[in-house]
């Protein structure tokens, strides 16, 4: 009788940690990031923003789309931008300017390339990505998109709320002069933990932060210096052109070139360290975008190949594919909300007994399973279990004796512990035998007087 009350209590909670797992499995969200891409995947023409899902290389929305009409405003005022028109060239002569060639020049590839003839005809100015792009960085507090075109050193950004897009006119955002300008085109942009964003040059020279608060300022901070240890490895180098930044918790910068170096920067100081060489990545895979996974991980795309997004590890320099298709869009920057080396949530282990007696009855509101296993102010945790340690809570329990008995689901014990609970929050570890295969067990919980009983299903992993 009792063995068939267990089976039954067994399949009741089978049936509820299988829907909870479904639940969890739709709500899960993929991760994502904005990337300035081409309108089709491995085209070179960085004109279109999408938010893409990195694991599948696939576009979840468009943000913007070059074939759209759209207005701008000025950042300042709110009033329409004044329409103007840029001139590549003043001499009647024919002249070839290529938009795309100089992002793949100032990174220093040696690519062949689609050019666009030009003819001294002038360019829309005030065209949102006319000149292209290649450096953004996404504001999560005010939900704005970043980003400054090649060629104009100007400051924009997209309202992800309305869809509007601002120029913050008649202010300088950088020197560079013009297409060949290569050293001072921004390639790298990103918003460190600040809230300040900040943009580099190809050359490192030019270090600009921009606030993001009610009124914007911008500041050009200077050049980077290499650190003494850099070696042959200098921030300066030509051949690092291109690439892109990120941020960490911590307050720092990490410049990513273009030809797969990184370097650790102090804004304080400004100083630029060599960490190393990205180490796994396919040929002529240049990485030109890059953005927080978690924690050291970072992934990375390339402005140059479509064979899909890569993650490496800040500590190793290790990369590893982390798209299951076999192209994506490719892309000259990437950009989301977070930060390298972010702290994780509060360790259970270092938690006060009332915190962890308030993290359980959490669980418990959350989750009807939990309902079921902790009744009689008794729980068990974390279930599924990984790592062979278990914890008993015992919440306003009778202080005195308790018998944790491991059982499987024939009915045999495994292990046996006695244990004195001697408080009102008493939390116990149980530590399951090496030998352990991964199943369903169960851990009966027994008061030396027999006044507490409380069987618990464990599944291990």
């Amino acid at each position: 009788m009792i063995m068939k009350k267990i089976l039954l209590l067994l399949v009741m909670i089978s049936f509820i940690t299988v829907a909870m797992a479904q639940k969890r499995k739709k709500t899960e969200q993929p991760l994502t990031g904005y990337a300035i891409t081409s309108v089709e995947k491995g085209g070179r023409s960085w004109k279109e923003v999408r938010l893409v899902n990195i694991t599948t290389g696939e576009e979840i929305k468009s943000i913007y789309q070059s074939k759209q009409e759209t207005e701008a405003f000025n950042a300042r005022t709110g009033n329409p931008v004044v329409k103007k028109d840029m001139t590549v060239t003043k001499a009647p002569v024919k002249k070839v300017v290529n938009l795309d060639q100089e992002l793949s020049t100032s990174q220093g590839n040696n690519v062949r390339v689609r050019t666009v003839v030009v003819n001294g005809s002038p360019i829309q100015y005030d065209k949102p990505f006319a000149t292209n792009s290649a450096a953004m960085a996404y504001d999560k507090k005010h939900e704005r998109l970043y980003y400054t075109p090649m060629a104009i050193n100007q400051l924009r950004y997209i309202d992800l709320k309305s869809g509007k897009i601002y120029y913050f006119e008649n202010e300088s955002f950088g020197t560079v002069s013009g297409f060949g300008d290569g050293p001072n085109q921004i390639t790298r942009m990103v918003i460190a933990s600040d809230g300040n964003g900040y943009a580099l040059t190809n050359d490192a020279n030019h270090l600009i932060r921009f606030t993001t608060g009610k009124n914007p300022v911008i500041t050009d901070l200077g050049a980077l210096t290499d650190d003494a240890a850099n070696g042959n490895f200098s921030v300066h180098s030509r051949r690092g052109h291109g690439g892109d930044m990120v941020a960490d918790a911590a307050g720092n910068l990490y410049l990513l070139t273009a030809n797969r170096n990184v370097y650790k920067i102090v804004i304080n100081t400004k100083v630029a360290t060599h960490m190393g060489t990205i180490k796994g990545l396919p040929e002529g895979f240049t990485t030109n975008a890059a953005m927080v996974e978690d924690g050291s991980k970072v992934i990375v795309a390339s402005s140059e190949s479509a064979v899909g997004y890569y993650r490496f590890d800040l500590t190793t320099m290790q990369a590893e594919k982390v798209s299951t298709s076999p192209t994506v869009f490719n892309a000259s920057d990437l950009a989301n909300d977070r930060l390298a080396f972010a702290k994780k949530k509060k360790d259970k282990k270092n938690e006060t007994p009332e915190e962890q007696k308030q993290s359980i009855e959490e669980v418990s509101r959350k989750s009807p399973a939990q309902d079921i296993l902790t009744n009689n102010g008794i729980a068990v945790y974390p279930n599924p279990v990984t790592s062979g340690l278990v914890k008993i809570s015992f919440a306003d329990q009778p202080n005195g004796k308790y018998e944790l008995q491991l059982i499987d689901i024939t009915g045999k014990m495994i292990k046996s512990q006695e244990i004195t609970v001697g408080s009102n929050m008493h939390i116990q570890e149980f530590r399951l035998p090496q030998s352990i295969t991964k199943g369903n067990y169960l851990l009966k919980v027994t008061g030396a007087a027999n006044n507490v009983s409380v069987t618990n299903k464990l599944v291990v992993q």
